[in-house]
């Protein structure tokens, strides 16, 4: 309580200077500027997977296809439905992303939020949403920062799309290493069983969408779909603000 406080009192005799919340330039109404603008519409037309929306290889031809299944899902494994992200997690994406998950700017949370509404516009299966689960940090490492980034997102999407956020409904019941410090074979084991259903009941017969803020090779939008799919929800679906490209696949 006294940390949000002192950061509210420092904000008044301070006030933040009016940036871009990706690239973090100046903007003169703090919003997305005129580059990033341009970089945000070419990620809209690029080619990505059908399944998880992970965004074509660089060099790819321009256009939107999502006929082309990555590495990941040729095998048709996932289980969620479908996923999809503003953009990959790179240059300007990748600092907002750091800014507001490190260094604990959660004013970031309203225009990443804006603009995660805008990439589930984009996708008729977001419409169909009847609440949103934000996937749960252990409550030691949520201590620790201070928020959980992926509630934050989560609280700005129940306004823009009009559906409730189900705080408690997953729930983390052990601390594992960050996903990140992780390569890919490793990344399930290190999250099995840590994840739970505290109440079936929100989330029976309902098409829910998991929120994070960076979904990578989809472990943990994986493992949380999973146990959902289990607890009875309908339909499943990921929205993240940035995604992965598919550097290295076979």
């Amino acid at each position: 309580m006294w940390k949000n406080l002192v950061e509210a009192v420092l904000e008044l005799i301070y006030p933040p200077r009016r940036a871009c919340p990706l690239c973090g330039g100046g903007s003169p109404d703090a919003s997305v500027c005129p580059a990033c603008e341009r970089l945000l519409e070419g990620y809209a037309g690029e080619t990505i997977c059908p399944v998880c929306g992970s965004f074509g290889k660089p060099g790819d031809p321009p256009g939107r296809k999502t006929n082309n299944y990555c590495f990941y899902c040729r095998g048709g494994t996932r289980p969620f439905d479908l996923a999809r992200s503003v953009g990959p997690y790179e240059g300007p994406l990748r600092d907002a992303v750091h800014r507001f998950k490190y260094r604990g700017i959660k004013t970031l949370a309203r225009p990443l939020g804006a603009l995660m509404a805008e990439a589930a516009g984009r996708e008729r299966a977001f419409a169909r949403t009847q609440a949103l689960v934000p996937v749960p940090l252990f409550h030691r490492r949520e201590r620790q920062r201070g928020f959980n980034q992926a509630l934050l997102l989560a609280r700005e999407l129940e306004g823009l799309l009009g559906v409730p956020v189900l705080e408690r409904a997953v729930v983390k019941i052990r601390e594992t290493p960050p996903q990140a410090e992780l390569p890919g074979r490793e990344r399930l084991h290190n999250l099995s069983g840590s994840f739970v259903v505290a109440d079936a009941r929100p989330v029976e017969g309902k098409v829910i969408t998991v929120v994070d803020d960076v979904f990578t090779t989809g472990t943990t939008a994986s493992i949380i779909s999973q146990i959902l799919r289990q607890a009875g929800a309908r339909q499943i679906l990921v929205l993240t603000f940035a995604g992965t490209r598919r550097y290295g696949e076979n």
